[in-house]
């Protein structure tokens, strides 16, 4: 009987990976487009070193990148709906792995240019061709691609129940190949620093061989994704005729008022990202966690918390049918978790767990937990927040990339303002790393910085309950006047 267990298991294993091979292409496209101007920044310390740059250098490259992706996603509002999926996708890792080719070479030029300005000017274009090619081509029609996927037999409402199925599955294979990746990189880092990898020798400059390699694995792989999904992505019969989509259709959808309160909840929803990656810092600078101990804790929160959390919440969230009611109660609960983030330290900027070596201990126990729970939350919210689209809002899916592209002009604004923001804290409230002339946020700014992402994330939850409140309440389905029924029928 255990052995025929066993053998079920295996077989369901090998069965749900066929029947779900596009949306595995799709998690690992989306992996890798983002590696190169994002995730990679996780795992390789002073990243610039190896391109001969400072760090300002490389944060304005990154500030390019938000600035380029606003208009991109207004472009990929126009573009998305009207040509195919696939297509769109295509051409997508078509540029990004022209772009990740011309990144593995800044290490090798910028050795023989004296002149570190002209390497900067390339990486700016570099990150806002990355910029253009994910947020303008590839963003929407990813998750309609990864909306429709397996729904062609499905019929009306159905078909909008699937997706908090599937982008369960794609963020749980997400996390799968990003671990792997991220587990890839650290030990390629942790062999060049112990010198088992030797460093290259370029012109007289010595390049770091595994930052080399880890990039080259990356462009790679997008090369890889882009020949996967040729052969095996298929559009969907639901994307027939779009190529009729007009500015109307857009007009259509900015005329939604349930699309910008949507789009204000999901922007609270990834300014509780936003606020993790500076809790990594928190970690490291204030409450003095190890840097090995941060570097683990930081891979587990982003690739084994999204794997274990995004398919079964999905599943969840289907059943329930409410997403925009779990985003709201999830992101409350985040908005808590992040307060508590703030509050541990206590508040007069001089947190030191030598003091008190027990409280202290706790504290930076209590510290990395939170870190960890607010990274479970995260994932589950960032797995449905595209999920009212078509459920609840019940925009057509020949608009859907539309809707998706407008809800990321307004969402991921972040990316440009939050990191003017953190820098101005930073540049006021600093202190220097020991035996290092390096500054960093003191303990004061980064309390001052995750409170910015509390106070937005409180802005994105008062929008999310007025959406559900204005969908909802004449409906049967609204959560209190459940609540009333039951009270009533409890009473006779």
């Amino acid at each position: 009987m255990k052995l025929k267990i066993n053998k079920m298991s295996i077989k369901n294993i090998f069965t749900g990976i066929r029947n779900n091979f596009p949306l595995i292409i799709l998690a690992l496209a989306d992996v890798v487009v983002m590696a190169i101007p994002f995730y990679m920044e996780n795992f390789i310390p002073n990243i610039y070193q190896n391109l001969g740059l400072n760090a300002s250098d490389y944060s304005q490259a990154g500030a390019t990148y938000g600035f380029v992706a606003i208009p991109s996603y207004l472009l990929g509002s126009y573009i998305g709906d009207k040509f195919k999926s696939k297509t769109l996708i295509l051409v997508s890792l078509i540029i990004s792995s022209i772009l990740g080719v011309w990144y593995v070479s800044l290490p090798i030029s910028a050795s023989y240019i004296a002149n570190a300005t002209v390497t900067a000017v390339q990486l700016n274009i570099i990150f806002a061709g990355f910029a253009f090619s994910t947020c303008g081509l590839f963003w929407g029609p990813l998750w309609k691609a990864v909306k429709n996927h397996g729904t062609e037999h499905l019929e009306g409402e159905i078909q909008e129940k699937q997706v908090g199925k599937n982008n369960g599955y794609q963020g749980m294979m997400n996390g799968l190949i990003g671990l792997t990746l991220a587990l890839l990189g650290t030990l390629l880092l942790q062999l060049s620093t112990s010198k088992i990898i030797p460093n290259v020798m370029i012109n007289g400059n010595a390049i770091n061989l595994g930052f080399f390699i880890l990039v080259i694995i990356y462009t790679s792989l997008i090369i890889a994704s882009c020949v996967l999904a040729l052969l095996y992505l298929k559009n969907s019969s639901r994307d027939e005729g779009e190529v009729n989509f007009s500015i109307k259709s857009i007009i259509t959808v900015l005329k939604n008022w349930q699309v910008w309160l949507l789009a204000i909840l999901v922007l609270g929803v990834y300014m509780l990202q936003m606020g993790l990656s500076s809790y990594v810092n928190y970690l490291s600078n204030v409450f003095l966690i190890p840097a090995l101990a941060v570097m683990i804790i930081g891979i587990f929160r982003t690739y084994v918390m999204r794997f274990m959390i995004a398919g079964w919440f999905g599943k969840r969230a289907d059943k329930s049918g409410n997403y925009i009611l779990w985003i709201c109660i999830g992101l409350f609960i985040g908005v808590l978790l992040i307060l508590l983030g703030v509050v541990l330290p206590g508040f007069k900027n001089n947190f030191n767990p030598n003091d008190n070596p027990i409280t202290g201990t706790i504290i930076q126990v209590v510290a990395c937990t939170n870190l960890i729970l607010i990274g479970a939350l995260t994932w589950a919210l960032v797995t449905i927040r595209w999920s009212p689209i078509g459920a609840e809002l019940n925009v057509e899916n020949q608009n859907y990339a539309t809707a998706v592209n407008i809800i990321s002009i307004i969402a991921f604004t972040p990316d440009a303002f939050f990191k003017q923001i953190k820098s101005a804290i930073e540049a006021t409230h600093h202190t220097t790393l020991p035996g290092s002339t390096t500054q960093v946020a003191n303990q004061l700014g980064n309390q001052l910085i995750l409170t910015v992402a509390i106070g937005f994330g409180l802005v994105g939850c008062i929008s999310g309950i007025t959406l559900y409140i204005l969908l909802y309440r004449k409906s049967d389905k609204f959560i209190f006047k459940k609540k009333n029924k039951q009270m009533l029928t409890k009473n006779n």
